[in-house]
């Protein structure tokens, strides 16, 4: 839907013109404002055929193309779809809409009938069994009564049911089909069906069912068979508009018809009629054709016409209908016009025969019911009645004045002077005018004396304990001596900001209860004059800064008023001190005249339209075009007149209003929260209490409206939705605004309008939930919670359980490495590497002694260090592993042959082992295997990385397991192999994916060869 685009059309009626006696043509009455829609804004089509007024407010338009709502904020329409169903329109073309108690819309259509839920907005529809062409339906208490081509319908709104009534009543078989064809009906407040036929109205009786002819040619000498409408007044009178016979009257009692076509400006061809209160207690009615308004108290009518452009073609208005707020709906081929009576705020007259009134600023005075308005060329001075009718015309007796014949000399100003006096200031000095005389002489042509430069341009005149001061352009103050009769000066200029003396060009000046003057200066602000001190001084604030711009002085509330620049200005004459309003945003362009209403307002005429400051509350109101100004851009005068009314002449108009009635309080509007939906789904908010969106949803949108359909572009809407905004939202003339991503909880949205007038309506709430997902919900919160709490239970049960696991582990693996330490440090070991250290001593072999001493204590040094160690790098293991197989080597007087090595990607420094876990196999290797061969023995200790495991390969070539057992059976040892049980135990505590593998060796005999032992160690150590 694009955005609402009202556009008003000040459109002029059509009026009979009466030219005054020289050239100011009157118009007889103020042009109608309207407001405009059409299908650029919206509409589904331009012509409508029918207008309802819901009971929410809300206006439906039922048109040649599908169906809209209007709330003033939005336009929505509805269409048949590509295929004919039961749940849609069944036809474009809408011709009657009426609603029922539980507010279901029913709408008549080209091809059958059509309800719409209030809430959904889903249509169905139903088709009678003939002439589905329905003009026309009134609900009555559960049924509705329909106007179709083939006669009456009466359709049950419950049990879904037509019934046909067909009208036989007439004699003549011939026109029983006209009596059918109808193309209206009317219920009125007597419960009487009325029906409009092509063979005059009837009556339907409900409760006999019968027909009755109540305008037929029996009864109505201007007889017309052809009617198209019947409506009912405020008094109950009925009222019926023809075809081609004009309007008419039916009193019911005595079956008289009346007709009107005799009466000037009524047409001869009325579509549809509608009656509109207009002031009091008075009403006044619109026929369609040529917008004709009809005064049924005076019997006088006026045709206004639609003319978007003077010189078009009247639009001709097809259907009329008055709303609940009072205003004229019409129907037009170019769209909807709507007019409210109680907008028609002002009053414009066009000056003939040139176009400006002044090149100059308008001169406007008003005095005993007279208005004196200056201008030049043409209209030099001339006096209107209130009602602007031409009294007088003083142009020609001042262009007979010595010198003033030139067209372009202006009136500046008016001032009363005397008892019967005016005194005109103009572009050529000072004329005196006597009221009751109309004698008008030249005071003075120049202001100045023969030493100073002289000056004819004098804005205005002002007069001060009944003396004359005149103000010429930017030549100060002077004074008139009556005795001389000349002007001498009193001050010419005072210093600027920089001390520089600057002329004062002087506009308007007042005198306060004290005497003092207070005048307003085209350049520097405002200049006072101090009676006490006979001193002129600029008048210098923050509000009034140097080089200052005012027109006119105001004394109101015992302050003095003055517009500078753009601010309105409050001084204080008793203090000088100031307090300024500046002119809000769009208001604040230019200034150019300004005057109050004696009732503490002041009215600006502005380069954007008519703005008013109310003293008391400090507010603005503007008025533009949209309101019925004929220009926004308002150069020229403003004064008040007699009665309180204003006037503001410029370019080559006048305008007349009453601020009482511009400023008036309108009626509140309804506000009216229209749809919240949920990611484009419209959720329901007619029914429920409170409104559940649901989970998952990514996109809210609400919409508000304001039925206010007076000036609805010009409404203005605020949004807050606590927990988001911190302060209100404006959302334009249009009340939607979404929120996308909101967290599930509780929320509270509040919004307003404010109408053009700046009537603030109430502010409304709405309270919503977003539901949250299953996982945010508060019993799931609370599952996970308590499951979180078992589980944090069962890891601290666990934690305590592998702590006290751990506990024992540890005194396990103390114990096991106690017993590896023995196992290393076994008594055999250590009493055999004393004897043979010993035996090298006696043998004075003095240098095997001190190095097998050497090993050995190094080695007993860091089995002792490694013992108090859980884990020790590889490069200590092989040191340990060296150190043992030397001594054992020395024991054995060289018989075997060792070695250690790593491979490539193993780095000794780096990995941690085990303490003592290694040299057990290798001392199993040694005894077992090598001790017991003879001939060459060989161990081999290979460290290698795979599969991110420590691979140590311990390979010896003795007699192999078999014969050692053979060796043990024979001689009947049975040693056990302590240290490498208490290896495989202490792998298993430390609860490791460590593995020992035992491969017995052959040769290519199958004989035994050796034994390769294989630990494979993870290196997470």
């Amino acid at each position: 839907m694009s955005i609402l685009r009202l556009k008003v059309l000040i459109l002029f009626c059509i009026f009979s013109f009466t030219t005054c006696a020289r050239l100011f043509a009157q118009v007889n009455k103020a042009r109608q404002l309207f407001y405009h829609i059409s299908e650029k804004d919206g509409l589904a089509d331009n012509v409508v055929n029918c207008f309802f007024q819901d009971s929410r407010g809300l206006m439906w338009m039922g048109t040649q193309n599908g169906l809209t709502s209007f709330d003033g904020s939005e336009l929505k329409t509805w269409r048949p779809g590509a295929q004919s169903t039961n749940d849609q329109l069944l036809s474009n073309r809408i011709y009657a809409i009426t609603e029922d108690e539980l507010h279901n819309l029913w709408m008549s259509t080209e091809n059958g009938l059509s309800a719409m839920d209030p809430i959904t907005k889903k249509i169905h529809t139903w088709q009678y069994d003939g002439d589905n062409r329905m003009r026309g339906l009134v609900y009555d208490g559960g049924k509705l009564w329909i106007a179709s081509g083939d006669g009456l319908l009466l359709f049950d709104t419950r049990e879904k049911t037509f019934r046909h009534f067909v009208n036989t009543a007439s004699d003549a078989p011939n026109v029983h089909r006209y009596n059918n064809d109808l193309n209206g009906l009317l219920l009125d407040s007597k419960k009487r069906l009325w029906l409009a036929t092509v063979n005059g109205v009837w009556l339907f009786d409900i409760t006999k069912q019968n027909f009755e002819q109540y305008d037929g040619p029996n009864n109505d000498p201007f007889y017309d068979g052809m009617i198209n409408t019947v409506i009912e007044d405020h008094a109950g009178k009925i009222w019926i508009g023809c075809w081609s016979h004009g309007l008419k009257s039916l009193d019911p009692a005595t079956r008289t018809v009346k007709n009107f076509k005799t009466i000037v400006e009524i047409p001869a061809h009325i579509m549809s009629i509608a009656e509109q209160k207009v002031e009091g207690k008075r009403y006044t009615m619109w026929l369609s054709d040529f917008l004709t308004e009809f005064n049924q108290d005076e019997l006088k009518a006026q045709q206004h016409g639609l003319k978007p452009i003077a010189e078009a073609a009247s639009l001709e208005p097809r259907c009329l209908y008055i709303s609940r707020d009072n205003l004229l709906w019409v129907s037009t081929v170019k769209g909807i016009y709507i007019l409210d009576p109680t907008r028609q705020l002002f009053n414009h007259y066009f000056i003939g025969g040139q176009n400006r009134i002044t090149n100059q600023n308008p001169a406007l005075f008003a005095q005993n019911g007279k208005l004196w308005i200056g201008g030049d060329t043409k209209l030099q001075l001339e006096t209107f009645d209130t009602n602007f009718n031409l009294l007088s015309n003083k142009t020609p007796a001042i262009r007979n004045l010595d010198g003033y014949n030139a067209p372009e000399i202006a009136i500046m100003s008016i001032t009363p002077y005397d008892k019967d006096e005016l005194l005109l200031s103009t572009t050529l000095g000072i004329l005196q005018l006597n009221t009751k005389t109309n004698k008008i002489q030249v005071l003075s042509k120049t202001i100045g004396d023969s030493t100073k430069k002289t000056t004819s341009f004098i804005n205005n005149t002002f007069i001060y304990n009944k003396n004359i001061w005149c103000f010429p352009w930017r030549s100060g103050i002077w004074q008139f001596d009556s005795t001389q009769h000349k002007f001498k000066p009193l001050v010419e200029k005072l210093a600027e900001a920089s001390g520089k003396p600057k002329g004062l060009n002087l506009q308007d000046a007042l005198a306060d209860p004290k005497g003092n003057i207070w005048a307003t200066d085209l350049d520097y602000g405002v200049v006072k004059y101090t009676a006490a001190t006979k001193k002129f001084e600029r008048i210098v604030t923050k509000d009034i800064t140097p080089y200052s711009r005012a027109v006119r002085i105001l004394y109101l509330k015992g302050a003095v008023w003055a517009l500078v620049n753009t601010s309105v200005v409050a001084i204080d004459p008793e203090t000088d001190q100031t307090k300024s309003w500046p002119l809000p945003a769009g208001m604040d362009k230019f200034v150019y005249d300004y005057t109050d209403d004696g009732n503490g307002n002041i009215w600006m005429a502005t380069r954007t339209g008519l703005v008013v400051f109310n003293i008391a509350n400090h507010s603005f109101n503007q008025y533009t075009e949209e309101d019925g100004l004929v220009n926004n851009d308002m150069d020229g005068a403003i004064q008040k007149i007699q009665g309180g009314e204003m006037v503001y002449a410029g370019e080559n108009y006048i305008t007349s209003f009453k601020p009482a009635g511009v400023l008036r309080v309108p009626a509140r509007k309804k506000l009216l929260l229209t749809e919240i939906s949920a990611d484009d789904t419209v959720l329901n908010i007619s029914s429920v209490k409170k409104i559940i969106v649901p989970a998952g949803t990514e996109k809210i949108t609400l919409k508000w409206a304001l039925l206010n359909y007076t000036n609805p572009l010009q409404n203005r809407y605020y949004n807050k939705l606590e927990k988001i905004d911190k302060d209100w939202n404006y959302a334009g003339n249009k009340g939607q605004i979404e929120y996308n991503h909101l967290p599930p909880g509780n929320y509270i949205f509040r919004y307003r309008a404010v109408t053009a007038d700046g009537l603030t309506g109430d502010e409304h709430t709405l309270a919503f939930t977003i539901a949250p997902k299953f996982w945010q919900t508060w019993w799931f919160i609370c599952v996970m919670v308590m499951l979180l709490v078992l589980l944090i239970l069962m890891i601290m049960r666990n934690v305590r359980i592998r702590e006290r696991k751990k506990s024992a582990l540890q005194l396990q693996l103390s114990a096991l490495e106690m017993k590896a330490l023995r196992a290393q440090m076994n008594p055999h070991f250590i009493f055999n590497a004393l004897n043979s250290i010993q035996e090298c001593i006696i043998t004075k072999n003095t240098n095997t002694a001190y190095t097998y001493l050497s090993s050995f204590s190094k080695l007993v040094r860091m089995i002792l260090e490694n013992s108090e160690k859980q884990f020790i790098t590889l490069e200590d293991e092989i040191e340990t592993l060296r150190l043992y197989l030397s001594i054992e080597k020395l024991r054995f007087d060289n018989s075997f042959e060792y070695l250690i090595d790593t491979g490539p990607k193993v780095d000794p420094s780096f990995v941690n082992i085990p303490a003592m876990i290694i040299q057990p196999y290798v001392e199993n290797a040694l005894w077992h295997g090598l001790i017991n061969k003879k001939g060459e023995k060989k161990l081999l200790i290979h460290f290698d990385q795979r599969n991110g495991n420590l691979e140590c390969t311990i390979r010896d070539n003795g007699v192999g397991r078999s014969h050692t057992a053979e060796l043990q059976t024979n001689t009947r040892i049975k040693k056990h192999s302590m240290g490498m049980k208490i290896t495989e135990e202490r792998l298993q505590l430390l609860e490791t994916e460590a593995s020992i593998t035992i491969n017995d060796l052959r040769d290519q005999n199958g004989n035994a060869c050796g034994t390769e032992v294989i630990v494979v160690i993870p290196l997470e150590f």
